[in-house]
């Protein structure tokens, strides 16, 4: 694993996260609701305004306002393709201006198209004080962008016969053959049910399972999660009087499982701790822990040797600084002296706790737009992925996404766009993918064979209205709002 990112031993760091979560909660009201909704999925953004202050940001640049190439990402790339839409000529100076007035420390965007890089920039900082550039080489922490890595792990497991869609989550996970569902009651009081049917593979999936967020709203069900710490140690909506959170991805789990569910599987989607959960299924269906899993079966053959659960040596000085926006200025709350990723004993969250490089991305989001091959590696069968990119949210779910008022599909790990999520410039139609709370987000579009990556650092819950994601959609599809 390149630059000392990915599994292994290494000496237990000193960790920064009680820090950075009592920062957050210092700066940020206590996060519920649908802006809360927004910035679990990475939508609450900065907006753009105003011309840039200064052409220069000590990056290197080429006459088109892109850097030159980086680092091969394994697809036909001996130079940039003269293929670029005109309207991306203005997202480098759009973005540099944000970076400029400190809505933003820095941005990475790639765009591939029939698999050739047709645009590329980097503006701005990884760090801010120090003012070390962004570049091709910086790591940034995923956050939800894991899911889509994690779903694509279970595929393969499927494709192996190792497990089916339809087999129920108890028999990887018995403790959830006797889950309850939440009825009435406030927290300490509550009415519960049997399960109509067990929880399976496929719900997990689609967030449809009947599990949760600490984060993700006030109900008897939501503050049982955080009185008893069902939540990973995680800045985003940690709140002073948690309980301590799941030391282990196996603890976590086992925790979930003794929590009352939000509703019967099947009935509704709520984003949730179901893909940290499928995390948990792959080690018990392969036999080895997840990180290994995923360097040896995804991450390696894939060439992403800059992605995975931990951070040491050089490669922490390509970690990017993470930043809060207070809604007037940039505040670092996690550092490379600070993060958990020095921690060899993190807890290994498969939706929401891998780290890569936007280079890295690319090349599992060329891949999935290949229908599962990438450079003769073949991960997936190409039916396999038809199957993951086409809606499966039960009809009783239907028009209940994660965006108030946007009719959303989802497939198997990731959004699907349709219609009126193109309207409003969050995910071109027919193209599927995902966000991270970082405000990074990724779209891969199988009929025009187009990728888009774009990569930065901050979260956002008291952000302006217009966010990142239409900007960027604006500039690549040349509309939205």
């Amino acid at each position: 694993m390149g630059r000392g990112v990915g599994v292994g031993v290494h000496a237990r760091a000193a960790l920064g996260v009680g820090r950075l979560v009592a920062e957050i909660r210092r700066l940020a009201r206590p996060w519920t609701g649908a802006g809360l909704v927004l910035l679990a999925l990475g939508m609450v953004g900065v907006a753009a305004g105003g011309t840039p202050s200064s052409a220069g940001t000590g990056i290197a640049r080429n006459p088109t306002g892109a850097t030159a190439a980086a680092t091969p990402i394994g697809m036909e790339q001996s130079r940039l393709a003269s293929l670029a839409p005109r309207q991306l000529a203005s997202l480098q100076s759009q973005l540099r201006c944000l970076a400029d007035q400190g809505r933003i420390p820095g941005a990475v965007v790639l765009v591939a198209r029939d698999g050739k890089l047709i645009y590329h920039t980097e503006v701005g900082f990884q760090d801010v004080a120090t003012r070390v550039p962004m570049t091709r080489d910086t790591l940034f922490r995923l956050y939800s962008m894991s899911k889509p890595i994690t779903s694509v792990a279970v595929m393969m497991l499927l494709e192996e016969g190792k497990l089916a869609l339809e087999d129920p989550l108890y028999r990887f996970v018995p403790e959830f053959r006797d889950a309850r569902v939440y009825v009435s009651g406030d927290v300490d009081h509550m009415v519960t049910e049997p399960l109509k049917r067990p929880i399976t593979i496929a719900d997990l999936l689609t967030h449809t399972s009947g599990l949760t967020y600490h984060f993700m709203g006030e109900t008897p069900v939501h503050q049982y999660y955080r009185k008893h710490g069902v939540k990973r140690d995680t800045p985003v909506g940690s709140l002073p009087t948690d309980a301590p959170a799941a030391p282990t991805l196996e603890e976590l789990v086992h925790r979930l499982a003794k929590a009352p569910l939000l509703h019967q599987p099947g009935q509704h989607f709520d984003y949730s701790y179901s893909t940290t959960v499928l995390g948990y299924v792959v080690e018990r269906a392969s036999g080895v822990s997840l990180d290994r899993f995923l360097q040896d079966r995804l991450l390696g053959p894939l060439g992403m040797r800059h992605t995975g659960f931990f951070v040491t040596g050089p490669a922490l000085d390509h970690l990017v600084t993470n930043y809060l926006w207070t809604g007037s200025e940039l505040k670092a709350i996690e550092t490379r002296e600070t993060t958990d990723y020095r921690d060899p004993h993190r807890l290994l969250d498969g939706g929401g706790a891998l780290a890569a490089t936007a280079d890295d991305y690319l090349r599992f989001a060329q891949m999935l737009v290949n229908g599962g091959e990438l450079d003769g590696v073949r991960i997936l069968k190409p039916e396999t992925v038809a199957l993951m990119m086409r809606d499966h949210l039960p009809a009783a779910a239907g028009d209940q996404g994660m965006i108030p008022g946007v009719p959303f599909e989802f497939g198997y790990g990731f959004a699907v766009g349709n219609a009126s999520t193109a309207r409003e410039g969050l995910f071109p139609d027919g193209a599927v993918g995902w966000d991270g709370s970082g405000n990074t987000f990724f779209w891969v579009d199988p009929g025009k064979k187009r990728v888009t990556v774009f990569m930065t650092q901050v979260i956002a819950p008291k952000g302006p209205p217009e966010p990142l994601k239409k900007l960027v959609y604006r500039a690549v599809m040349g509309r939205g709002r």
